[in-house]
């Protein structure tokens, strides 16, 4: 018989049975008729019949095991148990399976987050095949911009790429960023679309084919003469042009130049770095010049795939001695580069890591606060499991009579502790729906969250069966937590005689006690976690700027004007800002503060060795400070007559001052930068962020104004963003300037986006701490008031006898002490550990802060004491009289 029909019969087993009493009795019929027509008469041919057939009761027990399977029937039925009896209390089946949903849902949307970017390989062949280049040094680790290690020029690119050999084929791609784009004519409006520039190879180097036309090759590897091609990602293709196969050899506009367009990559593939949505790729020999011969700009990531037989670690100690020599000729023999640093350029490795998951930048950023709220979350899952199996522990009491029953009648004890795991099974299998249906609403949300105009994140959030078997494997897990400990104790009855007599339920509370203190110090840690990272984010959002961001507009401004007209059409615009209804200042700058942008050089002053670190060198016009109200200390602003005729009229910070001339009295000295252009100071302005609030103000050096293609201006007014923005692009239209307003926001947004991992942190730390707190507080309500249940008779004695009602309450609460007390203390321990490990992440919390540990100590013991006040008023309320007919 083959499987599916046994597995059929135990799912009908009620017709299973039938079927074999119809067939059974038809046997006995036919042998007792054969028999009456052999002259016996009808009672004798029945009886001869029964005895020669042999056991009935046996041979349908034989047939029934050979044509199904045990096991199933019994699974079956105890899921239908578990199910009737579930339904039979519906407050505990929606109460455990609520509690355990937000656990799994908590737990199963921030796996979802960090598999789509941090685990899931790209969808290209052979991604374990593929590396990443990097090259670190244990030196100067606070001098080098995080993820400085990851970028490379081009000239080493090229040096390394011949270096290779067969070993690999190595690409280069830089980070994506937004730019406005135009399709075929004119007429067609711009939209902004992720750009990203890749070497003529990389779509080779992926493994990535095209899905119409042809993807770049050795014809687009031309320099000084490139061809103006562009590629367009799948999706972007079909969401643009409607998967329109006329768009091949159709003009496009992108960030304000002409390409052709090549061809369309396969469905699936969106870029190599997860978090970004690719819509366009160029050819690198499209871009500036400059940036293809100076080695000293470092802006691209390489990725490789390894030859046949190579490893990465082969790869890396073949291109070290080409990386050793390139090193060696960027130090050179100028003695404007401090010894630190050359000693530091000299030690770098460089190091070849796998490029299976791409490169990320939002992997930089959040992989250490994903796995961290993993393991967060994860301590919600155990006071879940732990209040789950709480109640399981209390309903198990109100079952000994069945469990007493059963153990009479001969159940063995393997038997009823498997019927009890399956109902939990079933209330973790519901928890799991919930919780996969949660999840589906609070990654995408999540992703938002940490998402901002001017950098989107775009994560692949689709269903994988990497997360379904995540959300399975924490379902098995939260079913043994839950359901092994509570059917074991509940299984230790034995008789009538104990349940008569409550002699189980003494064990029962020692092992709810158990469960409670483990919720108290997991619910702990997580209280004391919420506070250090809300108390961080305050402390972030407080720290003064420089300057006031309320009601300054940030627009992003964009020109196709002749590089010797932009510089006047420029400080027109800005006049003609000034002057409109509302607005209170205005003034242009290169790339916006806090947009992750800046330039910086090293800075050369007479008599002092040279420097180690890298400063922020700013180019705004005249009314900067004035618009951002960023105060002049002394000294005079940008004038519309300084230019960059040496030496350079600049005004420099505080920071600046203090850390390269000692005071304050700057006015009038010079220094150079490490390309040997001079600077004079003309002011000094009070220090102010510039890329970041955590640290101190930073250096910076203003400079003037000149011509770029695309620019920001300021504008302090008390309308909205989009009002100043609509008047702006009046105003720049009026001018026939080919100016125009590309994008629109505010600097409080901007200065917002410096935070997102640090408000993540606030905010889901914050939620797992309140449902860690609320969940232990229903623990410590159910097993008090469980208490409270079984000391009745007790409490009515000593009331009978005088007890004061502060003395029954001092009863409740004292067991509530030594509850919440000990769990504490442990959970004090594991928020120390906790504090240590986020100790990066915190801003300006110690590990033992007592402001986080105190705040911790007093919303714990306020909800503990809301959680057992309740039960302690009802035992002071008891009735004597009733109490003693309690038993």
């Amino acid at each position: 018989m083959s499987w599916l029909t046994r597995f059929r019969n135990a799912l009908d087993s009620s017709r299973l049975d039938d079927d074999l009493a119809n067939e059974m009795r038809d046997h006995m019929e036919r042998r007792a008729a054969d028999l009456e027509a052999r002259g016996l008469s009808s009672p004798e041919a029945r009886r001869r019949a029964a005895i020669a057939f042999g056991n009935m009761a046996r041979l349908r027990e034989e047939s029934r095991e050979l044509k199904l399977w045990a096991a199933f029937e019994t699974t079956f039925q105890d899921l239908r148990f578990a199910w009737r009896g579930l339904l039979r209390n519906p407050v505990f089946a929606v109460t455990t399976v609520l509690s355990l949903g937000l656990a799994i849902g908590a737990n199963t949307a921030i796996y979802s987050l960090i598999n789509a970017a941090l685990l899931r390989p790209l969808p290209v062949p052979e991604p374990d095949r593929l590396i990443t280049l990097t090259a670190s040094s244990g030196s100067l680790a606070g001098i080098w911009q995080a993820g400085d290690g990851d970028l490379f020029s081009y000239l080493l690119y090229g040096e390394l790429q011949q270096a290779a050999g067969d070993s690999a084929r190595l690409a280069l791609l830089n980070s994506p960023n937004r730019v406005e784009a135009r399709a075929f004519d004119s007429s067609q409006p711009y939209e902004e679309v992720t750009l990203q520039v890749v070497s003529p190879n990389a779509f080779e180097v992926l493994g990535v084919s095209p899905a119409v036309g042809r993807l770049f090759s050795v014809e687009e590897d031309h320099y000084p003469s490139p061809r103006a091609v562009a590629v367009l990602s799948h999706g972007y293709w079909v969401r643009r042009f409607g998967a329109d196969p006329g768009v091949i050899g159709r003009r496009f506009v992108a960030d304000g130049r002409t390409y052709t367009i090549l061809g369309v990559t396969s469905r699936g593939f969106s870029g190599a770095e997860p978090g970004k949505f690719v819509d366009v790729w160029l050819p690198v020999t499209v871009t500036d010049p400059g940036v293809l011969t100076n080695p000293a700009i470092r802006m691209f990531h390489l990725m490789g795939r390894l030859g046949p037989h190579a490893t990465a670690e082969q790869l890396a100690a073949r291109l070290q001695p080409t990386f050793r020599r390139h090193q060696e000729a960027r130090i050179g023999p100028e003695a404007s580069i401090a010894a630190a640093v050359r000693e530091h350029l000299r030690e770098m490795v460089l190091k070849a890591g796998s490029g299976a998951t791409g490169i990320s930048s939002f992997r930089q950023a959040f992989a250490r606060p994903l796995w961290i709220l993993l393991g967060i979350s994860a301590c919600t899952l155990l006071i879940a499991c732990a209040n789950v199996a709480s109640l399981l522990l209390a309903r198990s009491t109100a079952r000994s009579a069945e469990m007493s029953l059963r153990v009479s009648l001969g159940a063995r004890r393997g038997r009823l502790v498997r019927q009890l795991l399956t109902e939990s099974l079933l209330i973790s299998m519901a928890a799991g729906l919930c919780g996969w249906a949660l999840a589906c609403v609070a990654a995408p949300a999540l992703v938002e969250l940490v998402s901002t105009k001017a950098n989107p994140v775009r994560l692949e959030l689709a269903l994988d069966p990497g997360v379904l078997l995540f959300c399975a494997a924490i379902c098995a897990l939260a079913t043994l937590c839950v359901g092994l400990l509570p059917a074991l104790q509940a299984t230790r009855t034995v008789s009538m005689f104990t349940l008569r007599h409550s002699g189980g339920h003494g064990g029962r509370l020692r092992l709810g006690r158990l469960f409670v203190g483990m919720q108290v110090a997991f619910a702990f840690c997580l209280v004391t976690g919420g506070a250090g990272f809300l108390y961080s984010l305050r402390n972030l959002v407080t720290v003064d700027a420089g300057f006031d961001s309320k009601g300054v507009t940030v627009l992003a401004m964009t020109n196709t004007l002749q590089r010797d007209r932009q510089f006047a059409f420029m400080q027109e615009l800005r006049r003609r800002t000034s002057s409109l209804p509302e607005v209170q200042g205005a003034a242009t700058a290169w790339m916006a503060i806090f947009s992750g942008e800046r330039r910086a050089q090293r800075v050369v002053v007479a008599g002092q060795s040279p420097s180690e670190r890298e400063e922020t060198f700013y180019r705004v016009s005249p009314g900067y400070f004035a618009a951002l109200r960023t105060p002049l200390v002394s000294g005079r602003d940008l004038s519309l007559q300084d230019n960059d005729n040496e030496p350079v009229a600049t005004v420099v910070n505080r920071a600046f001052a203090r850390r390269y001339f000692g005071g304050e009295a700057v006015l009038g000295r010079e220094f150079q930068r490490d390309d040997g252009v001079r600077h004079q100071i003309v002011g000094l302005a009070a220090d102010s962020h510039f890329g970041s609030l955590r640290g101190g103000p930073e250096p910076i050096a203003y400079m003037p104004m000149k011509p770029p293609r695309a620019f920001t201006l300021y504008v302090r007014s008390s309308l909205d963003p989009g009002s100043v923005a609509t008047m702006v692009d009046r105003a720049a239209r009026s001018l026939g300037s080919g100016l125009r307003v590309r994008d629109a926001t505010t600097l409080d947004a901007l200065v917002e986006g410096t935070i997102l991992k640090e408000r993540l942190l606030a905010c889901l730390g914050g939620a797992f701490a309140l449902l860690g707190l609320m969940l232990a507080a229903i623990g410590l309500f159910g097993l008090l008031n469980y208490s409270v249940t079984r000391r009745t008779n007790e409490i009515g004695v000593r009331t009978a006898l005088g007890a004061r009602r502060s003395a029954i309450y001092g009863l409740v609460l004292q067991d509530l002490a030594g509850m919440v007390g000990g769990g504490m203390v442990v959970g004090l321990a594991g928020s120390l550990v906790l504090l240590r490990f986020t100790q990066s992440l915190l801003f300006e919390v110690r590990t033992f802060d007592p402001l986080v540990i105190g705040t911790a100590m007093g919303v714990f013991t306020a909800a503990a004491v809301i959680a057992g006040g309740l039960p302690a008023r009802r035992a002071a309320a008891i009735d004597p009289m009733v109490a003693l007919r309690h038993e």
